[in-house]
């Protein structure tokens, strides 16, 4: 009886799970959000049914992938599968949202990486190369417009940027974790908004401002930062290595000094204005996130949360 409602239950799914895969093949607009949706029916089918279960629902989407649409449709049943697999899983767990939101993130990291070696190896697509490519072709339209209004140092502008240009192909691994945790945190959302309709009990995201970042990361930061003190040559593998964790980690403590201010506001009652006027003027002022970003150290470094709560009880 269990197993035929389980089967019962994943044919369900699987109808629903190529209905979106064939609107995101098909319907240019429309198919965005269906490609975000794409994780919901294995999340569903494993929240309620465990992990092992959900392994043979990604088996049969994959051939049924590839029987109804072609060999591409594989490569969005893949990430949407093993990431749906790992959420279910973990709020079957009932795990906190920022550890589902991580998991996630890894998940997609790993299949992006994937299919980009795939790329490289099979079709001998670089899709770095494509970029550049398509950046120059953009910055030759915008020199040809500047000039043509005018405007004397288009040509300088242009040397800057085909100068800067060169870094894209460095920082490829940043640009694949930011691009893993958007799709991680969108699906995350859609599936959110699925599951509390279905009755599935989903743990909300804690207040930004409980936001504590492992300690480990301040260690890694400095480490990071005594390697790029050594001035790595460019192009070798370590200063690919320090240039990408130190972008990836001066954004992580930036994001832990905004959390603080959030923190500190809300425990001195102070309002949520100037909390989000500092979010919206660090755009604006790139001085104030170096402030920001050494607050985020110095909370992780000396707890200075647990500091301010004591104070304020002690009151």
């Amino acid at each position: 009886m269990k197993e035929t409602k389980h089967i019962t239950e994943g044919a369900a799914l699987l109808g629903i799970y190529i209905l979106l895969l064939l609107m995101t093949l098909f319907i240019p607009f429309i198919g965005l959000v269906a490609f975000l949706a794409l994780v919901v029916p294995f999340v569903v089918y494993t929240a309620r049914n465990g992990w092992k279960p959900g392994v043979w629902l990604i088996v049969v989407a994959a051939v049924l992938s590839v029987v109804i649409g072609s060999p591409i449709a594989l490569t969005l049943s893949i990430p949407a599968s093993t990431v749906g697999l790992v959420m279910g899983h973990l709020i079957h767990k009932k795990a906190n949202r920022y550890a589902i939101l991580g998991a996630a993130t890894g998940v997609y990291l790993l299949n992006y990486i994937l299919a980009f070696v795939v790329a490289i190896v099979l079709f001998n697509i670089n899709f770095v190369e494509v970029m550049q490519e398509m950046f120059r072709e953009s910055m030759q339209t915008s020199e040809a417009i500047a000039s043509w209004l005018g405007q004397e140092n288009a040509k300088e502008a242009r040397a800057k940027l085909e100068e800067s240009l060169g870094y894209t192909s460095y920082l490829l691994p940043t640009m694949l974790v930011f691009l893993s945790f958007g799709h991680a945190f969108l699906s995350q959302l859609v599936t959110a908004f699925v599951l509390k309709r279905l009755k599935i009990m989903v743990r909300p995201f804690p207040p930004f401002r409980e936001l504590v970042l492992p300690k480990s990361l301040l260690w890694y930061y400095l480490i990071v930062l005594i390697l790029s003190l050594t001035a790595p040559e460019e192009g070798t593998t370590l200063f690919m290595v320090v240039l990408n964790l130190s972008v990836i980690l001066m954004i992580l403590m930036t994001v832990q000094g905004f959390s603080f201010i959030f923190y500190f506001c809300h425990i001195k009652k102070i309002t949520k204005v100037l909390p989000i006027t500092l979010v919206i003027l660090s755009f604006l002022i790139p001085s104030l996130v170096y402030i920001i970003r050494m607050i985020g150290i110095i909370d992780i470094g000396f707890q200075l949360r647990g500091r301010i709560q004591g104070k304020n009880q002690g009151k």
